[in-house]
Parts: C-alpha cells; structure tokens; sequence
C-alpha cells in the first residue's frame, strides 16, 4: 500500500497513534457488531440500549467496555449467566489490530479515513455473510463511491492527460485502475451467475459477491483485484475441499471427487509451467491444455454437484473479505515475489 505525505512525520508520536487507533479501533469494533447484528434482525441501530439477547437485560455501561468488559465477565452476562458469544471480542480486537496497522502503514494522511472505511464495512459484511449469508447493499454499494474518491486523491502517476483549449488536466492510474477494477468484478461474478443459471439452473454465486468485488476493487485497482480473487478462492477451498471429499468418499461420488480434483490441478498447474525451463510455445501449449482440463472438470463437476444437491453452504463473501485485506497490505509484496519467482521482476 502506498502512502501520500504523512501530516504528521514526527517519529516521536507513531507510539502514542498507535495505542490512540488502537483503542479507536476496539469501540468501533463493539458498534460494527451492533451494526452488523441488527441488520439481520431489523432492528434500529441507536434503540434498544446494549442488552443480554437471552435474558434482555440492560448491560451495564462498566460491562460494556470493549474486549475488556467480556473478559472481566468471563465471557457471561451478569444477570442470567447465560454465555456471550466470542463474536464480540473477536470483532472488537480485529478492528483494533486492523485500525492500528492502518495507520501505520498510511499514516496520519488524507486516504487514512477512506481505508478505516473500508475496513469498517468488511468487517461488518463479514458478520452477516457468515451468519446468515446475506450483504447489505450499504455496507457494499458504498464502498464504490469511497473507493473512486480514494483512487483520486491517493499517489499514483497520471494516466490520462485531457487538454481543452482553456483546461489541461490528469486523470491519476490509480483511477482508471479502479475503474478497471470495478468493471472485472461485475464481469467476472455476474458472467459465473449467468453460465450458472444458463447450464445448471440455479445461481451459483449471490449478487451480493458482486457488489463486495466491485467495492473492493474501486479501493485496489485491478491488479490487485484479480490477487484478491485468487486469494478469496484458495482461502475458501481450505474448508470447503475436506468437506466434499469426506462426503464424496462416503457416498462413493467418485465422478465428483475426480472432476474437482481435476478442475483443482488443471488450475493450479500453469502456474508451475509459466517458469518451467521449456520452449515458449510448449509452455503456451501446455497451459491452454491445462486450462481446457480444468474447465471441462469444472462443467462435469458443477453437473454432478447440482444433481446429488452436495453443497456445503459456506459463504464467499468471508473468503473474499480476508482475501482483500491481504491484498490491501501486502499485496504489492506478494505481486512482486510471483514476478520475481517468474523471471519478470524489476
């Protein structure tokens, strides 16, 4: 992540920002569980008060310390000893970590409050994806609007220049990245939603995962983008791929544990053969194969899924979230180390 000029550059005070976001971070947290909380079970977010969900008690505002009041309550309300989900500390103690990581990678600069945004409507679609598979188009839709402004003012060389005969200016990369961004994670998950429908009948994806890309991607550009992609696919095939074969092999689905296999390596292998120590041609060749494997795997594994109704009901959105997060701070890192690991690298 890159950082425009920090407005405050004194080394002195990077301690003092750091436990200030922090704890910033944690109270933010402790509302984004009440945003996210309500807006499953449509209730207004300023009323009721906090209260116990099982006894309906008022909390007590010293019990409603973040992090620190579920600890000092051992993790159950004081009236009906009934226990309080670790939802609350865990939303709480990310905020804060991802808060003060924010600043210190950016800064006390101008695209800080976009960041923290973002952040703040991740962690909230994180909840309600997870717990009720849902994405509130306010928490998604927004981002593209913050994301654009913050593609604008962040630092990036011009890539367009407009001249007029009484106006000259630019329009930063960054921008048109976004812009790019945006229109590959309408394409991308709306184009899956419609094959989806046109060969099995039914929406593989949410339009939900749509508006959380295409948020996303105002905020990353498109390189990065596609690295959130990747990376949303990978961390969500790590529970979902145990669970099909344990159901495969107990049902002796053999076609589908074949087929995902297939799909699963015929993906994977390009990646190997771009740096392989062939001719350019065969190594062209070879991943096209690979490719083609994988698509006809995919189309007899999705067939197979949607007859025998095996599904494991496990969200994207989640997968995505964690997947853009590590884009969002290390995915200039982790761009430069496949460039590098292909040969490409400055």
């Amino acid at each position: 992540m890159t950082s425009p000029t920090n407005l405050i550059a004194d080394p002195s005070t990077n301690l003092y920002f750091i436990i200030l976001f922090s704890l910033l971070g944690l109270c933010v947290g402790s509302f984004l569980n009440v945003v996210a909380l309500r807006f499953l079970s449509d209730t207004p977010i300023t009323h009721p008060a906090s209260h116990c969900p099982n006894c309906k008690t008022p909390i007590r505002p010293y019990d409603n310390i973040p992090l620190l009041g579920w600890i000092l309550l051992g993790g159950k309300c004081r009236s009906c000893k009934q226990r309080i989900s670790v939802q609350y500390p865990l939303v709480e103690l990310s905020t804060g970590i991802l808060f003060a990581f924010s600043y210190l990678q950016l800064g006390l600069t101008w695209t800080l409050p976009f960041v923290l945004f973002l952040l703040c409507n991740l962690i909230v679609i994180f909840i309600t994806d997870l717990r009720e598979k849902l994405i509130f188009e306010i928490n998604s839709l927004s981002l593209i609007p913050a994301g654009l402004i913050y593609s604008w003012i962040a630092p990036s060389p011009i890539g367009w220049e407009i001249h007029g005969a009484q106006y000259s200016f630019g329009i930063p990369q960054g921008f048109i990245s976004a812009l790019i961004a945006i229109a590959i994670g309408f394409i991308f998950f709306e184009g899956l939603i419609f094959l989806s429908k046109a060969a099995f009948g039914t929406e593989g994806f949410g339009h939900g995962d749509t508006h959380l890309i295409m948020g996303v991607g105002a905020f990353l550009g498109w390189q990065l983008t596609l690295l959130t992609l990747m990376l949303g696919f990978v961390i969500q095939s790590i529970p979902t791929i145990p669970i099909l074969i344990v159901g495969w092999i107990k049902n002796k689905n053999y076609t589908a544990l074949s087929s995902g296999l297939g799909a699963l390596l015929g993906s994977a292998f390009p990646i190997f053969i771009l740096n392989a120590n062939w001719p350019h041609t065969f190594r062209l060749v070879a991943c096209i194969l690979c490719l083609a494997i994988s698509l006809i795997s995919l189309f007899i594994f999705m067939r197979n899924i949607r007859q025998s109704e095996n599904y494991t009901y496990l969200p994207l959105g989640p997968a995505l979230i964690l997947g853009s997060i590590i884009a969002l701070f290390a995915g200039s890192n982790i761009l430069q180390m496949y460039l590098n690991y292909l040969g490409l690298g400055g």
